[in-house]
């Protein structure tokens, strides 16, 4: 009977120190969205680079400094990353005008063909060309593809997701708004 006792009073005990307020304290929305947080310790500067956006025009990471970038390595003959595109969209649409930047970075695709696959689907966000692959593959050392990087408005990477994902779910917007609060 002692037994028992003992393990309802400590169970009690546990059970009064989590409550829902602590646990939102708390909450690691990290691993709500499935995305790899990274940096938290040592902090990694995002390697800045230069590319053409669809137009001809020269964008570079550094331009973004102060915003939160969503920095994703894709190609239209990827069927995930073709697949996750309306919910970057979305993501998009929902945080554009609070900080958020999307680079969306084709990896050695001709430009006439991205962007009548952009214009197609009637896509808004930025979309930017590595026409040799190189930022994508020896930069950021994406393997496969999509990859997705989140740069912190300091430049510095802080999480990085490999697969395709809903983008437009509310895990994703709930670690967005948190990113963007700092």
């Amino acid at each position: 009977m002692q037994r028992i006792s003992l393990f309802v009073s400590v169970f009690f005990l546990f059970a009064s120190w989590c409550t829902p307020e602590k646990a939102a304290a708390g909450h690691d929305y990290w691993a709500d969205a499935g995305i790899v947080r990274i940096g938290e310790k040592k902090p990694i500067p995002a390697p800045d680079f230069t590319l053409n956006t669809l137009d001809g025009k020269k964008v570079s990471l550094k331009d973004f400094k102060g915003k939160v970038v969503f920095l994703n390595f894709w190609a239209t003959w990827c069927p995930p990353c073709v697949v996750e595109m309306p919910s970057i969209e979305a993501l998009h649409k929902r945080f554009k005008d609070k900080g958020l930047v999307i680079a969306a970075v084709d990896s050695e695709e001709d430009v006439q063909k991205v962007g009548k696959f952009i214009k197609k689907k009637g896509y808004t966000f930025l979309v930017l060309l590595d026409s040799d692959g190189a930022v994508s593959s020896d930069t950021y050392r994406a393997i496969g593809f999509p990859t997705t990087y989140l740069i912190d408005r300091r430049g510095m990477v802080i999480g990085k997701a490999e697969g395709a994902r809903a983008w437009d779910s509310e895990e994703i917007f709930r670690l967005i708004e948190e990113i963007l609060k700092k």
